[in-house]
């Protein structure tokens, strides 16, 4: 490889995540249109942008990446009726669990820019999947 190519090939590298990452007040634009606000109580950062979300009807504390008690206790079922707008800060792993647990009943569309070593701020919006049932009445 030239040495040209190569430092073009290293500046592209270094330059696109940041031309691609999604800015963090356009993730959280339409703030007042969240179904459910996720922030994981263990991380300092999270609890002062969960604060700043603080009018949010639906601020949800959790620990860590287990989305399991939420998932249960109805979010499964909204899910699968009607289409959402989700906002977290949160680990990787509870953004990831929500995807698998989403991806079962409903269509998303998923934003995602990691804030430090540890927290990603993320949206997602949900559109439930058609199913033979909702199709023919």
């Amino acid at each position: 490889m030239k040495r040209r190519s190569f430092i073009h090939a290293a500046t592209a590298f270094l330059i696109l995540p940041t031309v691609l990452k999604p800015s963090v007040s356009a993730l959280t634009s339409g703030l007042r249109n969240r179904d459910y606000v996720f922030f994981d109580e263990r991380f300092l950062k999270a609890r002062h942008i969960a604060a700043a979300w603080a009018d949010s009807s639906r601020l949800l504390g959790v620990q860590g990446g287990d989305i399991t008690p939420l998932w249960s206790n109805g979010l499964d079922r909204t899910t699968r009726n009607q289409p959402l707008n989700l906002l977290g800060v949160t680990t990787e792993s509870f953004h990831f669990c929500l995807r698998i647990l989403v991806g079962e009943h409903a269509d998303f569309d998923l934003q995602l820019a990691r804030l430090d070593r540890n927290l990603f701020l993320w949206t997602m919006c949900t559109t439930p999947k058609a199913t033979a049932e909702r199709r023919h009445g």
